[in-house]
């Protein structure tokens, strides 16, 4: 494993961004994406996920050559189409939108049809409640999970946040709808480490904790066995039907790698109906109620969701972030690429 100084870890982002063609503000935005994900700790949707970023645009699968484009409006309802561009920066163009209309309207649902895969999630999630917005904001995926009961993948992973903001800091819940997300089974793979719990199926049908027989399978676990097969599919019909885009199913019959997705951005205004004390007495009660629940002998401190962002950054940013060594040769390489 390498650390790396954040402030480097940016520039050779940037500057491998800019040698893909991407113009300066882009790349500066979409290089604080990727290292600023593994500064925070989400080293599965961070620079680890930088290589493949960069192949989907040697490929044309996410495209620099278009511009987000506003297709529908409804008092506080508006849908955009991405253009198949950077799905990074679509996610965060519309959570701003959302905020905005939500300051007028108190409640806001953006829609985003013809996206691309947006990385870590929670980042729009934070967006909104550094903002002072809850937010709901969730994307379909190609067909990566297998309904409860079935072997084929028919379903989406689909991720979705919950966020809500707090002076004492922001829970923001950021998780798909299996019980580990692939780019988690990758890390832990890296790693040589085992899941802590049944993450998918082997190839004998036997529920394993062993990330490298459940990507030879792609046979993940739905969380919660069948209700996150039916949260998949909800939030994939909402997804659709709120873009008026793709579906799993379409998603997954394109040739393209993840492209033509459907997401969904709601910002909540809620701030705006009370006194701020009132509000943060009533949320930091029920957080601290949960922090003062008894662990079980041996088990780690209960946490919120989100609690821990700000302590990780503050490590890494002093020690360095943490890149794997093949990620880092891949970068380099493309660096020197013709």
């Amino acid at each position: 494993m390498l650390y790396i100084p954040f402030d480097d870890l940016v520039r050779t982002l940037e500057a491998a961004l800019d040698k893909a063609g991407v113009d300066a503000p882009r790349a500066a935005r979409l290089a604080d994406v990727f290292a600023r994900n593994s500064l925070e700790g989400v080293y599965s949707h961070g620079v680890n996920r930088f290589p493949r970023f960069l192949f989907c645009i040697r490929e044309g699968i996410v495209r620099l050559d278009t511009t987000p484009e506003r297709v529908a409006s409804l008092g506080g309802m508006e849908v955009w189409d991405g253009g198949f561009g950077p799905g990074p920066l679509i996610a965060e163009d519309a959570m701003a939108r959302a905020i905005e209309l939500a300051r007028t309207h108190g409640i806001a649902c953006v829609s985003v049809r013809n996206s691309s895969h947006w990385m870590r999630a929670g980042r729009y999630g934070r967006q909104a409640a550094q903002a002072g917005m809850a937010a709901i904001l969730f994307t379909n995926t190609t067909a990566n999970m297998p309904a409860w009961g079935a072997e084929d993948p028919r379903l989406g992973n689909n991720p979705i946040v919950l966020a809500v903001p707090r002076s004492k800091g922001p829970v923001v819940v950021d998780t798909a709808m299996s019980q580990f997300a692939y780019g988690k089974l990758e890390v832990a793979v890296q790693n040589g480490q085992m899941l802590p719990f049944d993450g998918g199926y082997d190839e004998e049908g036997r529920l394993t904790r062993d990330p490298k027989a459940i990507l030879k399978t792609r046979r993940i676990l739905p969380a919660g066995y069948w209700k996150g097969s039916a949260m998949s599919l909800a939030l994939d019909l909402l997804a659709g039907a709120l873009s008026m885009g793709r579906t799993v199913c379409a998603v997954t019959r394109a040739p393209e790698d993840e492209a033509g997705l459907s997401q969904v951005f709601i910002a909540i205004n809620f701030r705006g109906l009370l006194p701020a004390e009132q509000v943060d007495g009533l949320l930091d009660e029920a957080v601290e109620f949960l922090l003062s629940s008894k662990p079980v002998p041996g088990g780690a401190p209960i946490r919120y969701p989100g609690q821990d962002v700000e302590r990780t950054a503050a490590r890494n940013m002093e020690r360095g972030v943490p890149v794997a060594e093949e990620t880092w040769e891949k970068i380099q390489a493309h660096m020197t690429r013709p």
